[in-house]
């Protein structure tokens, strides 16, 4: 304090130049849409994927152009504009193959070698028709390549590898370039690099919004408390500094924002504002006692200053829990919030303290009133929970019962449509693929041939065609592509074309005679269907997005087929796949959410058992922390809102924002006891003390929150919303439930009624 104090000045011009130098830094932050970030880490399947992609490619390196006509396709002009689309496609850098139905083509065995022929002559009204019918028949094109009602086509592109964001982006314009010079009538696009455009976009927007917008509400909401300009002044400067700070921590550590970074410029808000609000608030109040600025803010400093530091050591604590999550992307959240915390502490303390003492209190506030008003609602508070105590722990009792049936209808069914931002084209482009074709989620098996064989062998081929054909006749799976498929299509080719010539031969001679054809087939291929040794292949399709739970109940039913129908001494299968990894992770989140929480409540009791001494105020702490959490667990149940990585972090969140309050009540209750007061007087001073500062912080932290729901991810919308929630729960949790819990680890503290006068004493 007293160096605060002497250098006062000093410190507010060095940390105006620190916040000047960390947005310059701010502003040179990437954004990524990062998929992998949140496969869990160190599972056997995840590596499995990794060798999986290394020896073959990738499964997500499609990019879908679907141009819906809204009438027949079978039209020579039409045609003739989609396959002059598709080889431009084909030529632009960063695309390694493209295809439409226009230019799919067959092989062909004639008396003069090996030779193709196309499936479509679009320049030849006069075979349309007999070509219809021929792609009509085909499972390699229906609801693939061309829609199920023929009235909208794709041109399916591969992707060169993995693309940086510039690529991507250059690519996205390349072909919506070409999409307007073809004037064609209604597009939608499919695509990780689609996706990642979108998404890297939106980051971008939503994290300059929500920094406006927090701005702007906490502002409203801070001339209604204060009505005085340096009363919302030095709050906003307070936060806007740490925010500064931690984006310039961000940048210079190397990071970048993913979907669920765009929350931490309403967290920082949060860490910020409650820590200044409780200290400005205890400034003002000193200052009304005719104290000096540096005496008022040196009864602040002892009075808050512990609290403070306390509560911003527990919420890192609940941040720091996440380390202990398996998946990277809430790894990486849970440290850099738990940073965020402390970074906002050390600058409030020093700026908002350097900063409040220069000025008086009608200066920080010009409310009359306000004082008496406050009074009079802290003072009702208290003898509702005097007078009430049975109706009070009823109540709570019917709301814990109810969280719990609430908690049990918690869903992990997530959808890849929940994750795509709300009333996007991208978001309507997947309802078009879901509606026309096979839909857009990757599904990806792997062929792994026993010892000694290899991936053509006519038996694992056999057993390959017993899967694919059980997948298609029992699942809603399309778009197949596998080894079988160039087996099929050469015999069916070599034998006049005719329909029911799709088949794998029967006799081992005409087996290996298309065998040779397949594996030079293979080789010319943009997609990769299995390696060069023939030791590892696939099965690619793609699937409806029913919802994880549905397909994970899809896997099970699949293994123990697969376990019961395929021969092991020729090949196994294993299911794989990007998609397939994410889901997986809904696993993780839940084992790993409670073993965090867990710790958390563990390391936060310790520090509540040292503070105070007493086991039994462990208890008083822990319980009204856990109640917040389990009403926002019923939250999610009764909503339907899925439990996945985004809305798993309000547990966390709320444990940190439930935390500070309570050790702001606590730490007042200390102070009164160690005055010599009764348990039933330093509650009453508590009250009348402490809740005007937590419930206005509770107030400006719900508007804080409020921005979220502004937001295009459905995900950071809903933590908007259930931490909102959970605020409200956290202040009358420790409004009302930690009185009764004192009252009751101390019997008879509790005045009898009519003793008024013993509250005083």
């Amino acid at each position: 304090m007293d160096f605060i104090f002497k250098n006062s000045k000093l410190l507010l011009l060095v940390t105006a130049f620190l916040t000047l130098g960390a947005f310059y830094r701010a502003t040179k932050i990437s954004f990524i849409y990062d998929l992998e970030a949140f496969f869990p880490k160190d599972d056997p399947d995840v590596a499995f994927m990794a060798s999986f992609k290394e020896r073959l490619q990738r499964d997500d390196l499609f990019l879908m152009v679907a141009i819906d006509r809204e009438q027949d396709i079978y039209d020579v002009a039409f045609l003739k504009k989609v396959n002059a689309f598709t080889l431009a496609c084909k030529a632009l850098p960063n695309i390694q193959s493209a295809e439409s139905v226009t230019t799919l083509k067959e092989p062909l065995k004639t008396p003069f070698g090996l030779s193709s022929r196309r499936l479509l002559h679009w320049e030849d009204s006069s075979r349309l028709e007999n070509d219809r019918l021929v792609i009509r028949a085909d499972e390699r094109i229906r609801n693939n390549l061309v829609s199920a009602d023929e009235q909208a086509l794709v041109v399916s592109m591969t992707t060169t590898g993995q693309l940086s964001q510039a690529e991507a982006n250059l690519l996205n314009y390349q072909i919506d370039s070409l999409i307007n010079a073809y004037e064609f009538h209604k597009t939608h696009t499919a695509g990780v690099i689609t996706t990642q455009a979108v998404f890297v976009q939106k980051i971008e927007e939503e994290l300059l919004l929500y920094i406006a917008l927090s701005i702007l509400i906490v502002t409203i909401v801070l001339f209604f408390l204060y009505k005085s300009f340096w009363g919302i002044v030095i709050p906003l400067a307070s936060v806007v500094v740490s925010l500064a700070v931690f984006l310039g921590y961000m940048e210079l550590s190397g990071q970048s924002f993913d979907v669920i970074s765009t929350m931490f410029p309403t967290l920082m808000l949060i860490f910020g504002m409650s820590d200044v609000i409780h200290l400005q608030s205890k400034y003002i109040d000193e200052l009304e006692k005719n104290k000096s600025r540096w005496q008022a803010m040196r009864t602040a400093f002892k009075e808050i200053g512990t609290a403070l530091l306390l509560t911003s050591i527990t919420t890192a604590i609940g941040f720091g829990s996440l380390l202990l999550s398996s998946i990277p992307a809430i790894q990486r959240f849970g440290l850099n919030a738990a940073v965020g915390v402390l970074i906002a502490y050390v600058f409030v303390l020093i700026f908002a303290s350097a900063a409040l003492l220069h000025f008086d209190r009608p200066q920080l506030q010009n409310i009359r009133k306000q004082r008496s008003n406050w009074r009079k609602f802290s003072l009702t508070l208290y003898l509702q929970n005097r007078k009430y105590p049975v109706q009070i722990s009823l109540i709570a009792v019917f709301v814990l019962l109810l969280s719990a049936f609430g908690i049990s209808k918690i869903s992990t069914n997530s959808y890849l449509l929940g994750d795509i931002p709300r009333e996007s084209k991208l978001r309507q482009d997947f309802l078009f693929f879901e509606s026309k074709f096979a839909g857009v989620r990757p599904f990806e098996i792997a062929i792994l041939p026993a010892t000694g064989k290899k991936i053509l062998d006519q038996d694992v081929i056999i057993q390959t065609a017993k899967l694919t054909d059980y997948l298609q006749s029992k699942f809603a799976i399309g778009a197949i592509q596998s080894p079988v498929v160039f087996i099929k299509s050469i015999h069916k080719s070599w034998n006049g074309g005719a329909a029911d010539q799709y088949s794998i031969p029967e006799s081992t001679e005409a087996y290996d005679d298309i065998r040779k054809v397949a594996v030079n087939f293979a080789k010319r291929a943009a997609y990769k269907l299995f390696d060069e040794d023939q030791t590892i292949g696939r099965i690619s399709a793609r699937i409806q997005d029913t919802g994880s739970d549905s397909l994970a109940l899809d896997m099970v039913e699949i293994e123990n087929w697969m376990t019961q129908n395929i021969d092991p001494s020729v090949a196994s299968f294993k299911m794989t796949g990007s998609v397939l990894l994410v889901d997986k992770n809904h696993e993780y989140l839940r084992k790993n959410l409670f073993q965090g929480l867990l710790l958390a409540f563990f390391l936060v009791g310790i520090i509540f058992s040292v503070l105070f001494k007493d086991w039994r105020m462990v208890l008083v702490s822990i319980i009204p922390n856990i109640v917040p959490m389990i009403i926002a667990g019923a939250a999610l149940g009764f909503t339907g809102i899925e439990l996945k990585a985004v809305t798993a972090v309000i547990f966390t969140v709320s444990f940190g924002i439930a935390v500070d309050d309570t050790i702001h009540f606590l730490t007042r209750y200390k102070l009164e006891r160690t005055k010599g007061r009764s348990v039933d007087a330093s509650l009453r001073q508590t009250f009348l003390v402490s809740v005007k500062a937590i419930t206005i912080t509770t107030i400006i932290l719900i508007f804080g929150f409020i921005s979220l729901i502004f937001s295009s991810f459905t995900g950071t919308y809903y933590v908007g919303v259930l931490v909102c929630i959970t605020l409200i729960s956290a202040l009358i949790a420790d409004i009302y439930i930690i009185p009764q819990l004192l009252y009751w680890i101390n019997p008879g503290s509790r005045p009898k009624a009519g003793k008024r006068g013993a509250s005083q004493k």
